[in-house]
């Protein structure tokens, strides 16, 4: 059964890299190679450098919301332990087909730090309904301040239907934790193998992961976290706008890249986002009417700050954890 699934995954590992070939190909095609590689030439690197500080700012924040996520019994959490199981996840995410990174950091922290799996995964969809609600606030303020295009509409309506359902059942646990409970225990009387399978005991685990939401004053804290976690992000592309001289409206562009940027990189995509993170970025400002080269050579650059580095920590931290991303991945598979 694990052969199956390691051979299914580099099945589908491998269609995913085809499709960012295709897409980097694409990108690529009618962009001018001496325009490109002087656009690149004369990146300044001082730039570059505050874009991975910023980088390494957002990660930071995010480790700290997520701890703050465990609430009230977060203070005994260390960060060692939550930055590397996020850097660990982001890779797998970026690595592996099927967006098992978040299940991985999930099963990480809680055998790191005592906690129910399940439990550090009811924080994980906390987490991604705070995200959501954040690119919808920021989809709301482009859509307002400019005229965008249907494919950008159209992405935007899905993401505000992923994250009404991702905020409907965080409410339903936190709301009515008990009569959720209740609920799954009268379907593990009818059916059975729902009891055996622990259907109450891990939606419970699940609603625990929850309980931050309840505590006064906590809502805020992780609004506020979730606020410069993007702002850190939009100061990001900001930072390499500079550094390549692209004359254009910069916070304006900086937003729609990082919209754009999250919107494309919701379902799993290539490894490592080649061709996938290069095309989004090349459509959001070629919308701009950013010239073809300077997109292209915006998007190797932003990659190379963002993907990279994470994929380098990650690694260091799966190699320092003495673990397999494939192996990890197939426990999680069992979880």
């Amino acid at each position: 059964m694990v052969i199956n699934s390691v051979a299914m995954r580099r099945v589908y590992l491998g269609v995913w890299l085809a499709l960012g070939v295709l897409l980097l190909a694409l990108a690529v095609r009618s962009v001018d190679p001496s325009a490109l590689i002087g656009s690149l030439t004369s990146t300044n690197p001082w730039w570059v450098a505050i874009g991975l500080l910023t980088v390494a700012g957002t990660i930071l924040a995010k480790a700290l919301r997520w701890r703050l996520l465990f609430y009230p019994s977060h203070e005994d959490l260390r960060m060692s332990t939550l930055v590397s199981g996020l850097l660990i996840g982001q890779t797998i995410n970026l690595l592996l087909p099927a967006r098992l990174g978040e299940l991985a950091r999930a099963y990480l922290v809680g055998e790191a730090e005592k906690r129910p799996t399940l439990l550090a995964l009811g924080t994980i969809v906390v987490e991604k309904t705070l995200d959501g609600l954040a690119l919808l606030v920021l989809l709301g303020v482009l859509f307002a301040i400019m005229p965008v295009p249907p494919w950008l509409r159209l992405a935007g309506g899905a993401a505000a239907l992923l994250t009404a359902l991702l905020l409907a059942g965080v409410l339903l646990l936190t709301s009515g934790r008990q009569r959720v409970v209740d609920a799954c225990e009268s379907l593990c009387q009818i059916l059975p193998l729902l009891e055996r399978l622990g259907l109450k005991r891990r939606v419970g685990s699940l609603a625990d992961g929850l309980r931050s939401l309840q505590a006064s004053g906590v809502w805020a804290r992780l609004l506020l976290w979730t606020a410069g976690i993007w702002l850190l992000a939009g100061l990001t592309n900001y930072c390499v706008l500079l550094a390549l001289g692209i004359e254009v409206p910069l916070v304006l562009a900086s937003l729609l890249v990082l919209a754009v940027v999250h919107l494309g990189l919701v379902v799993p995509t290539s490894p490592a986002r080649i061709g996938v993170f290069h095309y989004l970025c090349l459509l959001a400002l070629l919308f701009l009417g950013v010239d073809r080269s300077q997109a292209l050579a915006y998007g190797l650059v932003l990659h190379s700050i963002v993907v990279l580095p994470i994929i380098g920590a990650g690694l260091v931290c799966v190699w320092r954890e003495n673990l397999s991303l494939y192996r990890l991945a197939s426990e999680v598979d069992r979880e």
